[in-house]
């Protein structure tokens, strides 16, 4: 997988002959989905073409953040608008760029504010994460803590991995395991994971005996671990995968039932009522139904944010906008 698509994900289908059979969670409320369907960006069984408002020209591109996307040209980072306007000069000569959240992004060392200029006083940090919730989870002598939005440590470095708040809790590994904590550092579900992801519609993927699952806020396991990855929930589907099929991407919803067969290479989690999904290392997007929703086809994707979606083709990224 390509530094382009970090959260790119597999899948594919055994069996496409149940695969309506098999979308549960909608039989059984029609009515949510048909208002779910109602408020998305792309209507229900319509492919639409995509627009490319942003030219391909960037041997790398992020997802927009506060009206801002990290992209990559000439081995240097910046940061343009959602008009292709450069707002960062490209001077960030750094492996990766961070997104903006909160007024603030994470380049090289440290962080800048959304004019370029360095902010927190120039604190330096070996590794940091964007800020959710007031924090941010920052890298400082081998060891990870939390600082606020001065730079202040608010959470102690002492943990030897750490993610981002969600929902008040962030996943944290001390001893080898996974367990989260509250914004006060007080550990609120036991290190007890192999892995654990930051919550998601109340819920949050952890490995247990080398297979992912779901617990809630308690710590009490939602959908039993059997499935080798896992993403976030979104729109009350998370991508799955099964080593088992070669086709080894589907869709669960919130019981661990499954929702849309797997029959993809690589699946991505919803965003914006639609998912980037790979058949065949061609890449498109389909809705909470498992529709395809555009006509178009990418060598890879990533997930539409604030209207837009990063897309690469011949190894060029740009940014389309569904019309």
């Amino acid at each position: 997988m390509s530094d382009f698509l970090r959260s790119g994900r597999n899948e594919a289908e055994r069996n496409e002959a149940h695969a309506h059979d098999r979308i549960h969670f909608f039989n059984i409320r029609p009515l949510f989905a048909a208002l779910l369907l109602c408020i998305l960006p792309f209507p229900p069984a319509a492919a639409h073409e995509a627009r490319v408002v942003i030219e391909y020209g960037y041997s790398d591109a992020r997802d927009f953040h506060e009206g801002l996307a990290a992209v990559k040209s000439n081995d240097a980072w910046g940061y343009i608008d959602n008009l292709g306007r450069v707002v960062v000069p490209f001077v960030h000569r750094i492996p990766e760029a961070g997104d903006f959240s909160e007024g603030l992004a994470f380049v090289g060392d440290r962080f800048i504010d959304t004019d370029g200029r360095v902010a927190l006083e120039g604190k330096t940090f070996e590794d940091a994460k964007p800020f959710s919730q007031g924090l941010a989870a920052v890298q400082s002598g081998g060891r990870w803590g939390y600082i606020d939005l001065t730079g202040k440590f608010v959470i102690a470095p002492s943990y030897e991995a750490a993610g981002s708040f969600s929902q008040g809790l962030a996943p944290v590994r001390t001893g080898g395991l996974w367990g989260y904590i509250d914004a006060g550092g007080r550990l609120k579900i036991p290190a007890q994971f192999l892995g654990g992801a930051p919550f998601s519609e109340g819920r949050a993927a952890v490995e247990t005996r080398g297979l992912y699952g779901y617990i809630d806020l308690s710590g009490r396991d939602l959908v039993k671990a059997s499935f080798d990855e896992a993403g976030p929930f979104r729109y009350g589907l998370a991508p799955v995968k099964l080593h088992a099929n070669y086709r080894a991407w589907g869709y669960i919803d919130a019981r661990g039932r499954l929702v849309i067969p797997h029959r993809y290479n690589e699946a991505l989690p919803f965003s914006e009522g639609v998912a980037g999904t790979a058949t065949d290392a061609r890449w498109s997007f389909v809705n909470v139904l498992g529709e395809n929703v555009l006509n178009n086809q990418y060598d890879e994707v990533r997930p539409f944010s604030e209207g837009l979606a990063a897309v690469r083709q011949e190894d060029l990224g740009g940014y389309i906008r569904a019309q």
